[in-house]
């Protein structure tokens, strides 16, 4: 599922929080975040796998 285009006027460089980067990517939380891109917060290798996805969209996680 694509995120949804943010209306947030902070920079998403400035977000640094998991949950608050997935809620502006339009998420309702990180672990929503990681089950849309078929990742679980379970696993440690795929929660770091979402923070670099969230990196990529150009959040400071």
């Amino acid at each position: 599922m694509p995120p949804k285009t943010s209306d947030s006027s902070q920079s998403k460089s400035q977000i640094t929080g998991t949950d608050a980067a997935a809620k502006d990517a339009g998420y309702d939380s990180f672990k929503a975040f990681l089950l849309a891109y078929g990742l679980s917060i379970d696993n440690y290798e795929d929660v770091q796998e979402g923070r670099a996805i969230l990196r990529g969209m150009g959040y400071g996680v």
